[in-house]
């Protein structure tokens, strides 16, 4: 269950992405924002219908629902279907209530308008989305008043009924009911706040997602507590259960000692044999979502600069006090764009000079409190100049689902481990490919197996952890980064530092942890695209941590945050479901430097220059990849490679990590 604390930062999360969706746009965005926020579901037509409905008097422009479904808040789960992020629509929803222009009053026609719209879909065509549009009844049900909200709790759990005792026969394998367990159990949890009333029916929704899910974390009296709704008994399919459950379910039941008519039961004791296989190794599976973003070009605009940024500047004020710039404030920003001092602006407008700072120095202090940043009249141009950049880059965001391990360090410190899947590619860059350099050919075809790459570079918390764990060849610092935070990845670690890491890690959880081979490395972070990076053809510092003063190709300037930033906070991955692969830190690869892949491995293998397998007898110089918080953006590419000295401790240090990866090496469940 997440405490409330948890509750506080997702809820902050998702006033920070609403905030920048409206940011990047305009204001009456947040309005289509609420309306789309009740179904579950969205496709286009839907919320074309939801904006002529309601806001034809809002001024809220078409392309709005275009610009919504392709935003952060939105992810594609099928062809033309769009669901809302859970955490981003539980707060636009509460935001909504809390508006005195709309409230509870326009929550209900919404869902009447959404009830009308599911139902006329059905007629049309009855075979048409089913399931959404079931999901999407339950949505409008519950905010229709008590009883249908009843009528909808009830539908609920005769479907899970139904599904758990395999009555449906279109999800009567093993798998599918599965699928049908959880799609149900998400459906109730994204529904909770209409559904505090029905506790039952929201543990036991609960329940299903962590039996599913995390089984460990389920007990046996979860399991045989009654989840009774009015007459019916909702219980969990005992052939879905794990086999600890299964057992534990089994010891926690009543014994019967004696049965009228029949002998005394006795009970007898056994052995049990298990045959295990020293090098097997079985590995928990667990499925987690992800979104991934591609950057598929810019947006045209008639739009004049100065203006774009004057609107840019005003949504950022509405934002942070509800109203609108002013004629002055606006010749503030206008004058301060063409370089004008302030003595310049009061002659030519007429006003005295002191009035015109003391307004610029509010605007400046209000912009600062919504950009996080200090600005003034200096630096205006170069801080809002990423926001303007931004505005023009069309990205398209998308849903994924992969696979992962979960090692545990201690004190709460977990290591999660992605499964990468076998395939080729092809290494290297092309000679059209901007910035890229003779080291990256000849590319040639290379077969690599299937393995574990960690998530995110590894962390100062991860670090800490495996540091403590018993030393095998050297001794680690246990805290040698210069940007200091648990879930900032560590820096200023040597190859060999690395190389202990593994060894300690290894050591402490049996399998076979190493450095990615270069051609491991590349693969994982192409994850299937031949662009430059795993975004398209260019790179935002909206997507990653990178020096980015400089565009990449046809793409624009952004961010130079110089310092390192917590892994995962850009919320996007590439289509194996890995994290700040381009930029925030250099990574250590496996192999031995080569000036050129002229008779490199074509099996993914690690290259090395002699046949010394001493890893702490090596010389000279090692690969890094995938640039860094300090790189342009040139440096971050996929195929792009870096070299330093193996022990090597220079200033580059401050921008140097590592991300570990797995052999499979056992079965995997």
């Amino acid at each position: 269950m997440t405490d409330l604390t948890d509750t506080a930062q997702l809820r902050e999360l998702a006033k920070q992405a609403v905030d920048r969706f409206v940011r990047r746009f305009e204001e009456s965005y947040r309005l289509l924002a609420y309306h789309a926020a009740l179904p579950l579901v969205l496709t286009p037509e839907l919320v074309n219908y939801l904006r002529n409905e309601f806001l034809r008097g809002e001024q809220v422009p078409w392309v709005a629902e275009v610009d919504l479904l392709l935003s952060d808040l939105c992810s594609q789960v099928g062809y033309e279907l769009y669901a809302m992020d859970t955490h981003v629509r539980e707060y636009l929803l509460e935001e909504m209530k809390q508006d005195l222009r709309f409230g509870k009053r326009r929550m209900q026609q919404v869902a009447q308008v959404l009830y009308s719209y599911v139902s006329y879909l059905h007629r049309l065509n009855p075979g048409r989305r089913q399931k959404e549009i079931e999901a999407q009844r339950w949505a409008a049900m519950v905010y229709l008043g008590d009883e249908q909200c009843k009528q909808a709790v009830q539908e609920i759990a005769q479907k899970l009924i139904e599904t758990s005792s395999s009555t449906d026969s279109k999800v009567g394998s093993e798998s599918g009911i599965r699928a049908e367990l959880l799609r149900l159990a998400r459906i109730t949890e994204e529904l909770s706040p209409q559904l505090e009333q029905e506790p039952n029916l929201l543990d036991y929704a609960r329940l299903v997602q962590r039996i599913l899910r995390t089984p460990e974390l389920v007990t046996s009296d979860e399991l045989n507590r009654s989840y009774q709704i009015d007459d019916e008994e909702l219980t969990f399919p005992q052939k879905l259960l794990p086999q600890v459950l299964a057992e534990a379910v089994q010891s926690s039941r009543p014994k019967v000692v004696n049965i009228k008519g029949f002998p005394q039961l006795k009970t007898f004791k056994f052995e049990v044999a298990v045959i295990s296989f020293e090098e097997e190794i079985v590995l928990e599976l667990q499925s987690f979502d992800f979104k991934v973003a591609t950057i598929t070009g810019i947006k045209q605009s008639n739009i004049s600069n100065t203006n774009r940024t004057i609107a840019i500047a005003n949504n950022l004020v509405f934002l942070q006090t509800k109203k609108n710039l002013n004629h002055i404030e606006q010749l503030i920003i206008q004058a301060t764009i063409s370089n004008q001092s302030y003595d310049q602006i009061a002659e030519s407008y007429n006003y005295n000079t002191s009035y015109i700072s003391n307004v610029a120095s509010k605007l400046w202090k209000v912009l600062s409190e919504v950009l996080g940043e200090k600005v003034n009249k200096i630096n205006f141009k170069n801080v809002i100049q990423s926001q303007v950049n931004y505005s023009q880059l069309d990205i398209h965001h998308s849903r994924r689902q992969a696979q992962c391990f979960i090692e545990d360090l201690g004190n709460n410190v977990q290591l999660e481990m992605v499964a990468i899947p076998e395939g080729s590619f092809l290494m290297g860059s092309s000679a059209g490919e901007p910035e890229r350099y003779d080291d990256e050919s000849p590319q040639y075809q290379v077969a690599v197996p299937a393995f574990f790459m960690g998530k995110y570079p590894i962390t100062q918390a991860q670090w800490k952890a495996v540091a403590g764990f018993p030393q095998v060849n050297k001794e680690l610092d246990p805290d040698p980064s210069s940007f200091k935070g648990a879930n900032r990845p560590v820096e200023r670690v040597s190859w060999y530092d690395a190389v202990e890491f593994c060894s300690r890690l290894s050591q402490y959880t049996g399998k076979s942890y190493c450095l990615p081979s270069e051609a491991e490395w590349e693969y994982s972070c192409r994850a299937g695209t031949t662009t430059p990076f795993h975004f398209g053809e260019t790179i935002t510092s909206e997507l990653a941590n990178y020096d980015a003063t400089k565009a990449y190709g046809a793409g624009v300037e952004g961010t130079y945050r110089k310092q390192t930033t917590s892994v995962g906070s850009f919320k996007v991955a590439n289509a194996f479901g890995l994290y700040d692969i381009h930029g925030n830190v250099w990574e250590w690869c496996l192999d031995d430097w080569h000036d050129n892949y002229e008779g490199a491995p074509e099996d993914g293998s690690a290259w090395f220059k002699n046949d010394n397998d001493n890893l702490y007898q090596k010389q000279g110089r090692a690969v890094l990849r995938g640039g860094s918080w300090n790189d342009s953006p040139g440096n971050c590419r996929s195929a792009s490679r870096y070299s330093n000295a193996w022990a090597g401790r220079g200033l580059i240090d401050l921008d140097v990590g590592f991300r570990v990866v797995c052999g499979v090496g056992g079965i995997l469940r």
